[in-house]
């Protein structure tokens, strides 16, 4: 199997969940689409109401500004997001009442090609100098993207930019001939190669276009970015919206992925390379780094003992590559504090002196051009509810090292003269040091509401790259959807629950007093253990009161508006 094949099977066959509500809504919008051009192909006028007869806009009050509303200017076309890119309600109108601006529109949905991609780019530029609005090249490339799965959902040129020079570069994909080759050529070759590598899938169905784009977007997502970049993150969010749960599904996708591409036979598995704890107030620096310990001794006496921590027992096992590096007599220090440029063929003239079981696999790997950073195994540190511990007092000197990872940000801990060969990490200049290694991911979640939130000072904060995680109602839709048609369930379908829930968060975010952090995770309707055969509207209820209506009591607790929001959150769940 081909390596593009290999990335297909982690990013899309193995995490449908996933990507099955993107693609729901992705093929409804542009099936809707392909309907308006045979409608404008058969002489109807796009602003004519029997153009969308066929379509999802047939019931709307005016089809066309309906349409045009969700083809431009919606935060989410279910071809892509929108991004920071917005094309205002007071704008919108003025762009769909300018004639060029509609003709250039109809050309494109048409005969969306080069040529007529131009022109509505063109057409854009002249509406967005007469009423003074933003550029959005997003929102022009994201109407393309609608019209023809000749071009990708990835629309935001510099990330597409991204995932294909990370193809270019990994030998994947052949660089455009043209050398002044744009955002819409690169696309068309890209997706062209895809057609040719997935040519089987795609005439078997195992497979579509549709999902080949989203594709290109998982690759940007999780490969093509440099995870450097990502080597301290924060999932942040309201409660049930499945941090932690992606925390180790996203981290256990990367490990799957390196070990597929370098990994041997004996490189172990995910949770060989992964650790998690979860931080409460008690947790200290001894439990997270090092400290004195009573261990029993051989005559049954307590004795003060240094112990390592979990984390500091993650750097170890980790850093075991960098450590060889290090010992490399002469240039052993040089080598590896420059970790991050160091290729394989640097290190193959000193292999005598590197440990087998360590460097056998990574020195015999067909290609020596590639960066050692790469080719050695990931670690993994979760750290579930980071903001509940004092951190610090948790954290101590380590601040330096999360900055400056490798052996360049190594320093004495407070502990360091007790270290022993047992406890120690890096043996230098007589006394023990202590790195945080490249390959160690750390990762925190966090629920945004939690009034601890605020021990995460600024030189902390910008530390870690922040990722929020929202609630997730297409995953919900579709493992309702998974769970509808099981035996015993197919006579009281759970499905539009995930349509109560975004109506419910929906109303919470337009809440002063709360907005986004304190909206409903589907985590809460994910799991539900309530009898099959009973009714949607019952198991409705049932989740509001069990969970639902007290964790909306306890955010509303000594508000003074609870009697009156609450009904209201009641209804806007579809509760009677």
């Amino acid at each position: 199997m081909s390596r593009i094949h290999n990335l297909y099977t982690h990013l899309i066959t193995n995490r449908r969940p996933d990507v099955d509500g993107w693609l729901e809504a992705y093929t409804a919008f542009t099936r809707d689409v392909t309907k308006v051009r045979a409608a404008l192909k058969q002489g109807h006028r796009i602003q004519d109401p029997t153009t969308y007869g066929e379509t999802a806009f047939k019931g709307e009050k005016d089809p066309w500004q309906a349409f045009a509303k969700r083809l431009l200017a919606d935060i989410s076309n279910g071809v892509a997001s929108s991004g920071q890119s917005i094309l205002s309600k007071e704008n919108l109108p003025r762009y769909i009442a300018a004639e060029d601006f509609v003709s250039a529109l109809t050309g494109l949905i048409m005969e969306p090609d080069k040529s007529s991609f131009v022109s509505f780019d063109a057409a854009w530029e002249r509406v967005r100098q007469t009423c003074g609005a933003n550029r959005n090249p997003l929102l022009i490339n994201r109407t393309l993207s609608a019209c023809t799965r000749a071009v990708t959902s990835t629309v935001n040129a510099p990330d597409f930019e991204t995932v294909y020079e990370w193809l270019v570069g990994e030998g994947i994909l052949s660089r455009h001939a043209d050398p002044q080759a744009d955002w819409y050529d690169k696309n068309v070759q890209l997706m062209t190669f895809l057609g040719q590598a997935f040519a089987e899938e795609l005439a078997s169905g195992e497979t579509s276009e549709e999902l080949l784009s989203i594709f290109v977007w998982h690759l940007f997502e999780n490969i093509s970015k440099p995870f450097s970049l990502k080597k301290q993150v924060i999932k942040y969010g309201a409660p049930g919206t499945g941090k932690t749960y992606s925390a180790v599904r996203d981290t256990r996708l990367l490990f799957n992925i390196w070990k597929e591409e370098y990994g041997a036979a004996g490189s172990g598995n995910y949770e060989d390379h992964s650790a998690l704890v979860q931080f409460h107030p008690s947790f200290g620096y001894e439990d997270f780094m090092e400290g004195l310990r009573p261990v029993l001794d051989k005559d049954g006496k307590a004795q003060l003992t240094l112990q390592n921590g979990a984390f500091k027992q993650a750097c170890i096992k980790a850093a075991a590559w960098e450590r060889d590096v290090s010992a490399l007599p002469g240039c052993g220090r040089e080598l590896a504090e420059n970790w991050e440029s160091l290729m394989i063929r640097d290190l193959i003239p000193h292999s005598a002196h590197l440990p087998a079981q360590h460097w056998q696999p990574v020195l015999s790997l067909p290609h020596p051009d590639k960066r050692v950073a790469d080719a050695i195994p990931p670690y993994f540190f979760i750290i579930d509810e980071i903001n509940r511990a004092e951190l610090s007092r948790v954290l101590g000197e380590l601040m330096f090292s999360l900055e400056y990872r490798g052996i360049k940000g190594a320093i004495s801990t407070q502990y360091a003269a007790l270290n022993t060969l047992e406890t120690g990490l890096l043996a230098t200049g007589g006394s023990w040091k202590f790195f945080i290694p490249h390959n160690l991911f750390l990762i925190g979640t966090m629920n945004t509401i939690d009034r601890s939130v605020e021990s995460f000072d600024l030189a902390l904060r910008r530390r870690f790259r922040w990722e929020r995680a929202d609630p997730d109602i297409s995953a919900l839709r579709y493992h309702l959807k998974q769970r509808d048609p099981k035996p015993g369930s197919a006579g009281s379908r759970w499905a539009g629950l995930a349509d109560d829930l975004e109506s419910l968060n929906r109303r919470i975010r337009e809440v002063d007093i709360l907005g986004s952090d304190y909206e409903i995770g589907h985590a809460y309707l994910m799991d539900l253990r309530y009898p099959p055969t009973i009714t949607q509207s019952a198991v409705r209820e049932k989740v509001w009161e069990d969970a639902i209506r007290p964790l909306l009591e306890e955010y509303l607790r000594g508000s003074g508006r609870g009697d009156a929001l609450l009904p209201e959150f009641r209804k806007a769940f579809g509760v009677a």
